[in-house]
């Protein structure tokens, strides 16, 4: 279905949707992109691409249009996801130019070319890939797959039906976790991944960090996760596994942002060079013994930083543990009364549940 214009194209005929349903659904997934009469029926433009919509005699056609293969993936998977809310019984039959059966088209198979350790508990993986273009943009985290050990060859998700991912069968399924590309560079072909170093079958990612060497290959998919946010005044909280995301964040602010970064990490064996062009207010947190996940130094710090919720010029980040990041967001937003536009807390992860929940 590619043109030669070199932009890709979807299409489905979807019966048994009222007209207010599917306006609904795409509306939804244009994520702010307006709905629009067209000749013949409406368009929306998103962020990924157009969308179109045909009143047919037994429902409506969706026409989907992308200028690359994985926006076009995302435009059919966010339009099914939709309809699938609801109804269920709603699955568009989509003619793609992502055909079933084809790798991912956000998928990229990567090859170790080093490890190095940044401190006792930190390891840092160099991968080499092709095409990497779109993950310098579009997020700041990836998902990494890791195959069976002792696998001779990988099984990779492929394309489905619907354009979802078809994962293989259990025993040649890869593990999949969340990881932050500290630094990418596109004509290289690199992309470099701090890992933090846990024990236990808990930890697959770690494990596998502990084992790598040259020439292992793992899967990669993404970006995902939100870019650099902007603002003349930063805030930047984080514990260990946020730490990648907060260093690449620093080197990428220009010269006339203000950033303040307070960063909880076990002990001072784990502190590291960090670069930045912005003028910068920056403290490292020991736990000093006590456990991952058990502390109060993230808050605390925050609180100690006399922030004003009525300052438009501030932009408070936070990426830690599940009970930290509930304590940030509760005091960001009923305590401060900072806008909703000017933070973002997440959840890195729960202590005493698996990177995976």
């Amino acid at each position: 279905m590619t043109t030669a214009s070199d932009r890709f194209h979807a299409r489905a005929t979807l019966a048994g949707v009222s007209e207010s349903g599917i306006l609904k659904a795409v509306q939804e997934g244009a994520e702010g992109g307006a709905v629009e009469r067209a000749e013949g029926g409406w368009r929306v433009a998103h962020a990924f691409g157009r969308i179109a919509l045909r009143p047919q005699d037994s429902g409506f056609e969706i026409l989907l249009e992308a200028k690359d293969r994985t926006s076009l993936a995302y435009l059919q998977l966010g339009l099914t996801y939709r309809l699938s809310t609801l109804d269920r019984r709603l699955q568009p039959d989509w003619e793609s130019d992502n055909k079933p059966g084809m790798l991912l088209p956000y998928f990229r198979e990567m090859r170790v070319v080093s490890v190095t350790d940044v401190t006792p508990r930190l390891r840092r993986v160099r991968l080499a890939g092709e095409d990497l273009a779109r993950f310098a943009r579009d997020g700041l985290h990836v998902r990494l797959l890791f195959p069976p050990e002792g696998a001779e060859r990988p099984v990779w998700p492929r394309i489905g039906k619907n354009g979802d991912a078809v994962w293989p069968d259990d025993e040649d399924r890869p593990v999949a976790r969340v990881y932050t590309i500290r630094r990418i560079d596109v004509p290289r072909g690199l992309v470099e991944i701090d890992m933090v170093l846990h024990g236990g079958d808990d930890y697959p990612g770690a494990g596998w960090a502990a084992r790598a060497k040259p020439g292992d290959i793992v899967g990669m998919t993404g970006p995902g996760g939100g870019g650099v946010p902007k603002a003349r005044k930063l805030v930047l909280l984080g514990d260990e596994t946020a730490l990648p995301a907060i260093g690449r964040i620093l080197e990428n602010l220009p010269e006339e942002a203000e950033a303040v970064a307070r960063v909880e990490i076990a002990d001072t064996a784990e502190i590291q060079p960090l670069e930045t062009r912005a003028a910068l207010d920056f403290a490292w947190l020991p736990r000093e013994g006590r456990p991952a996940g058990s502390t109060d130094l993230l808050s605390e710090a925050l609180k100690s930083l006399q922030l004003h919720g009525d300052d438009p010029d501030v932009f408070v980040w936070a990426g830690c543990e599940f009970s930290a990041f509930k304590t940030i967001r509760r005091h960001l937003r009923t305590a401060l009364r900072l806008p909703r536009a000017q933070h973002l807390a997440v959840a890195y992860w729960r202590r005493g549940s698996a990177g995976a929940h």
